[in-house]
């Protein structure tokens, strides 16, 4: 399936070159987080709406699975675009990996521990706590929150869902506040303390867009494109909730995830409400370097990197 996959990726690139000579639009592979939900919304909606088509483009969504993440898809050469959180970009590119920021959703952070008992008042009462935490990465945060507060906490990993939180098997889970944390309340749990990441300093904006630098060289014309598509689609998006919440369902539905129309619209508001500047209503669509410097500077200090990642790097404008 992966040679077949990149051999037809491949056949696609000659495509996209030769189309390009002929008037014909350029085919690009883009990759989200995860499966189809309001968290790519916008995306979906300049699909939707013609407005990759407009900018000349053919795009095509391949959407990862447990066993095949976004990242893999970037590195195996089967898909051309892919979004990944700002510390996981930082991180490969400071291991080496070139990687170029085209486009920043998320403006704020969305990390949370949400604790099972009511007791758990403060992060000192998760001393020795099992938590939960994702299999598939997203946790550095969470393990320099533990590792700085001397917490001990014993992590317990999951794949998805909340199941393992709402039976009681772990004392607190961390949770993005779009996702999990909305699972659980859909379960009809209210919890009474809930633990923001970005409350004890760690703030970083997550969802981004990332090509590898030799793409980025080779296609910046197409990359810069799909950016100008994206950013209408979310604004667009947030003009039109429910026509957005349409097209997110048919999706949700063709891919049989496990969901419903009120569990996305939440999802839909909150993701619109962190590509907002805090205590603002604007969404820029770009990295702040200010940003990249904290992400890079907590990263360095917690042994995840060996040197600065710096903006200049991370955009491509070395």
């Amino acid at each position: 399936m992966k040679i077949y996959r990149c051999l037809l990726v491949y056949l696609w690139g000659i495509w996209g070159v030769v189309g390009n000579v002929y008037g014909q639009s350029e085919r690009i592979v883009f990759t989200p987080q995860w499966t189809p939900q309001s968290q790519f919304a916008g995306y979906y909606v300049a699909q939707a709406k013609g407005f990759y088509q407009e900018e000349g483009l053919e795009v095509v969504f391949d959407h990862p699975s447990a066993s095949s993440s976004a990242l893999n898809r970037l590195e195996e050469g089967s898909s051309h675009i892919i979004g990944l959180q700002l510390i996981q970009a930082i991180k490969l590119i400071g291991d080496g990996v070139p990687l170029v920021n085209i486009l920043q959703t998320s403006q704020r952070n969305s990390l949370m521990i949400v604790p099972q008992y009511n007791d758990i008042r403060s992060l000192e009462d998760l001393r020795g706590k099992k938590v939960g935490v994702w299999k598939a990465g997203f946790c550095e945060l969470a393990y320099m929150l533990d590792r700085r507060e001397k917490l001990n906490i014993e992590w317990i990993p999951f794949i998805n869902y909340v199941n393992l939180f709402v039976s009681g098997a772990i004392d607190a889970t961390v949770a993005m506040s779009f996702n999990e944390y909305l699972q659980i309340l859909a379960c009809g749990i209210q919890p009474q303390h809930v633990f923001y990441f970005s409350d004890f300093g760690y703030d970083i904006p997550e969802d981004g867009l990332y090509v590898t630098a030799d793409y980025y060289r080779t296609h910046q014309k197409a990359v810069q494109a799909f950016a100008r598509a994206s950013v209408k689609g979310w604004k667009w998006a947030a003009q039109h909730p429910q026509e957005t919440l349409d097209i997110v369902m048919r999706l949700v539905r063709k891919y049989h995830v496990a969901t419903n129309r009120l569990q996305q619209q939440r999802m839909l508001e909150n993701v619109l409400e962190l590509q907002c500047e805090r205590h603002t209503t604007t969404r820029p669509f770009r990295l702040q370097p200010e940003h990249v410097e904290k992400a890079s500077a907590l990263l360095l200090d917690d042994g995840y990197i060996h040197r600065p990642v710096t903006y200049q790097e991370i955009t491509g404008a070395l």
